[in-house]
């Protein structure tokens, strides 16, 4: 992605400062290799097929400033080999995960996707209280754990129903409504006017972005 920012850390094993280690790290918060393993920091360990002379596995030891020496070439092998081709993969973000296209089907049939949202999965509202809140939830997360199985293309439907769904709660119990913002650049859709601290929510954008990177409790 342009503009990613790719990093690599060497430190200390915190008990036993002769031992060293690497993590690989970007920038990028919606990297689809990040959302398939659970983060977006890899660690030395987390890399397979490497050798390290260390007790711990991904940790590389030494005695003197000549092992260092050979330590950290021993290290710059397994970046240049394994670890560069990580930060490739880091560094790919989901380009526009929530497009326009996406914002338009959410604003304008948002009644219709949140209704087959609720027939498929039998979700049921009594109320905009912790119970059904924790009820919604425990629903979404379970069909966004078999979402993420898929392919985000194949996932985009349903993430514009989950959005409609919430967006349609914030409506009928906090007295929101749905608006639509378009410029030249740029076009989106949320609920504002909420009677809460924060009265407004890009739905969709909040929904894809638990989807990708940041998991269904945030959104929560």
């Amino acid at each position: 992605m342009k503009g990613a920012v790719q990093t690599i850390s060497i430190y200390p094993y915190r008990f036993d400062q002769s031992m060293i280690t690497f993590e690989l790290y970007t920038n990028v918060k919606n990297s689809e290799y990040a959302s398939k393993i659970g983060t977006n920091v890899v660690s030395a360990s987390m890399l397979d097929g490497i050798v390290s002379n260390g007790q711990i596995r991904g940790y590389w030891q030494y005695g003197n400033e000549q092992e260092l020496i050979q330590v950290l070439g021993e290290m710059k092998d397994v970046l240049i080999k394994k670890g560069m081709k990580i930060l490739v993969e880091l560094s790919k973000g989901l380009e526009e995960p929530d497009t326009a296209e996406m914002y338009r089907e959410v604003y304008f049939h948002h009644d219709e996707l949140c209704e087959k949202f609720m027939e498929k999965t039998g979700i049921v509202v009594t109320g905009f209280d912790e119970e059904n809140i924790d009820r919604w939830f425990e629903v979404i997360e379970e069909r966004t754990a078999i979402l993420k199985q898929g392919d985000y293309e194949d996932a985009k439907e349903e993430l514009m129903e989950i959005a409609a769904f919430l967006g349609n709660q914030l409506v009928k119990y906090l007295g929101g409504r749905w608006f639509h913002y378009l410029s030249e650049n740029h076009e989106s859709c949320g609920v504002e006017g909420c009677k809460t601290l924060n009265p407004g929510l890009n739905c969709l954008s909040v929904v894809v972005g638990g989807y990708t990177q940041n998991g269904m409790n945030w959104v929560k």
